[in-house]
């Protein structure tokens, strides 16, 4: 085990440690990977500044660093499925968007602050139809191999799609019970919609709709780029019009990809289009009941508006759509 893979463990040991995460920064320097180690100084120094002219540059320089390509290094695991799960460290974050200063903003995304009190680990990726598959033994993806012509994609590697709310619970309840995971003490679920939020914006503040900065245009992400954010006019962008391979597109801070774009995911959270008026500041969980269950992230069919960090849709649990898929949350002893 290298120097910096043994501070990472220590790291889901004691997520806050500062020291730790300094000295890790030192070492990726030392094995001389210099923009990862720029990467966590920066993401650490954001941790301690409120928002303001100072914490954006600092934000604006981690959204370059993505973009050239660096990768974020983080604690990862991988399961009994080959699934890879990146650990999400607690922490407090501003949910919602800001009033007025976000175009198409929602009168159900009012601004407040949410403290996420435990770390949690969440699917790199987004489910993927091979690993529904080894988990449930079969296949509901409209997008599946023999519907996918004149093209090399490999939609084993697409997100699953086309399963409700309940299939998706049932894959994590499934996935956790498999005797591997069972006796490591893991157990799966789907995140709670903060949970979500906060694993999407990865430190980056709700000046930016995106964790890619205040835009999302072609490249970006896999959506209907003919309708970019913000909203302006109409490119002649070519649309892919499917769902693709996960982790094409840029990652975020955590070391997630797909938050934006390719498929909307279930969150476990009933939707209330009134609940952040009354939702608690600390590891909030949505109303207890409800019709419509909470879908985050926006899809390969869906406008640029639709992929905001910010942005929340209630559809119904029982009800299959061919751009709705999940990803999976998972709490496990350290």
């Amino acid at each position: 085990m290298k120097p910096h893979e043994q501070l990472l463990a220590a790291l889901v040991i004691a997520p806050e440690d500062t020291t730790a995460w300094l000295a890790l920064a030192d070492c990726l320097e030392e094995e001389g990977e210099t923009q990862r180690a720029e990467l966590i100084r920066i993401t650490r120094e954001m941790h301690r500044l409120r928002e303001g002219p100072m914490r954006r540059s600092f934000e604006q320089r981690v959204i370059n660093l993505l973009a050239l390509g660096v990768r974020p290094c983080v604690p990862e695991r991988v399961n009994s499925l080959g699934m890879r799960l990146a650990f999400i460290p607690p922490g407090r974050f501003r949910m919602g968007s800001p009033v007025k200063s976000e175009p198409r903003r929602m009168d159900d995304e009012k601004l407040h602050s949410v403290r996420i009190t435990r770390g949690f680990w969440l699917g790199v990726f987004p489910v993927t139809q091979a690993e529904y598959r080894l988990g449930i033994r079969r296949s509901p993806s409209f997008h599946k191999v023999g519907r996918i012509k004149n093209s090399s994609a490999d939609p084993n590697r697409f997100p699953v799609e086309n399963v409700t709310w309940q299939e998706a619970v049932d894959f994590c309840e499934r996935l956790g019970a498999r005797r591997e995971e069972a006796n490591a003490g893991r157990v799966y679920r789907l995140p709670t919609e903060a949970e979500w939020e906060y694993a999407c914006r990865a430190g980056i503040s709700t000046h930016y709709p995106f964790h890619l900065g205040l835009t999302l245009g072609p490249g970006q992400a896999n959506f209907n780029c003919r309708y970019p954010y913000p909203p302006e006019e109409l490119t002649k962008a070519s649309v892919l019009g499917r769902p693709c391979e996960v982790g094409r597109f840029t990652p975020n801070a955590f070391g997630l990809y797909d938050m934006h774009g390719n498929v909307d995911e279930w969150c476990n959270d009933w939707y209330g289009d009134t609940y952040y008026e009354e939702s608690p500041a600390v590891d909030p969980t949505g109303p207890n009941e409800g019709y419509i269950r909470v879908i985050r992230g926006g899809s390969w069919r869906g406008q640029g508006e639709d992929a905001r960090a910010a942005v929340r849709i209630g559809y119904t649990p029982d009800r299959r759509h061919i751009h709705v898929g999940f990803r999976v949350a998972c709490d496990m002893p350290q």
